[in-house]
């Protein structure tokens, strides 16, 4: 209780307080968000799987219109550990992506695997390795399905 009020004002004042404070989180988190549409957003994590020699596996989703170019940029700014390797598997839109099957794969051998072999998943359409030497590699996998990154 608030020194000097009934238990009644105390109450009242401490949920208006409440109030005000869930407003301003409110408007705080809109701001931070730059009043975006969630349909504007480009990317969206699916999976991703991260072994003891720091090797790590994304399976991404992607709006359809975005650029190699900025697929490139996405997969470059992803977690990475310099002198490791980093594989960034692309869905279109729409896509069946495997998340949960990758993020809970036992082994890098398992996470590849559940990208092929998950039932009712789409292909990928784009892949990328960013690579030991800090290289950002991307794989239109339509255009050259026989690439490693894309036939796996």
């Amino acid at each position: 209780m608030f020194a000097g009020l009934s238990k009644t004002q105390s109450y009242t004042l401490g949920f208006v307080m409440l109030l005000v404070a869930t407003f301003g989180l409110g408007w705080l988190g809109k701001t931070m968000i730059d009043d975006e549409p969630l349909g504007a957003i480009d990317f969206w994590h699916e999976g991703y799987y991260r072994d003891d020699t720091m090797t790590r596996l994304f399976t991404i989703g992607y709006r359809t219109g975005v650029s190699e170019k900025d697929m490139r940029a996405f997969a470059r700014q992803l977690t990475h550990t310099p002198g490791h390797r980093t594989e960034v598997f692309f869905y279109p839109e729409g896509s069946r992506i495997p998340g949960r099957a990758v993020t809970g794969a036992a082994s890098l051998l398992d996470a590849r695997q559940a990208l092929r072999t998950l039932a009712g998943a789409s292909p990928w359409r784009y892949a990328a390795v960013h690579d030991e030497n800090g290289e950002v590699r991307l794989v239109d996998c339509e255009a050259q399905p026989n690439d490693r990154l894309c036939a796996f």
